[in-house]
């Protein structure tokens, strides 16, 4: 039995390649946009400015690899990798999206008094 993985139809109909599907979606749900999208380049930004390359999100294919391009959060660094096949890149930048959401999230810090109670 082989697992099939399910994609909204609104976002597969918007992706030009199939391979950059489930990353597509994931991406969209989180509320970012794509602002490329070819058959060998999809990439996204952040929604409060596009044009914002600190915050982009690229996956470039190559005839032999997938070449991904991570922002670091709060920073104007970005981490380069590569992978052999769709899957592998969409886990590892699926994760990657989680991890910067939740570095570039406000969360309350705890007050001096909780600090030291606890």
């Amino acid at each position: 039995m082989s697992e099939h993985i399910q994609t909204d139809n609104s976002v597969a109909n918007k992706v030009k390649n199939m391979g950059f599907s489930q990353v597509a979606e994931k991406f969209i749900q989180a509320g970012w946009i794509i602002s490329v999208n070819t058959m060998t380049e999809i990439s996204f930004n952040h929604p409060s400015d596009p044009k914002l390359a600190y915050d982009e999100f690229r996956i470039n294919v190559t005839e032999d690899k997938i070449n991904v391009l991570i922002p670091m959060p709060n920073s104007k660094v970005a981490y380069c990798t590569w992978f052999k096949d769709y899957f592998s890149a969409s886990e590892y930048v699926i994760q990657r999206l989680t991890d910067f959401l939740e570095a570039t999230t406000n969360v309350e810090l705890p007050t001096e008094k909780e600090y030291h109670s606890g």
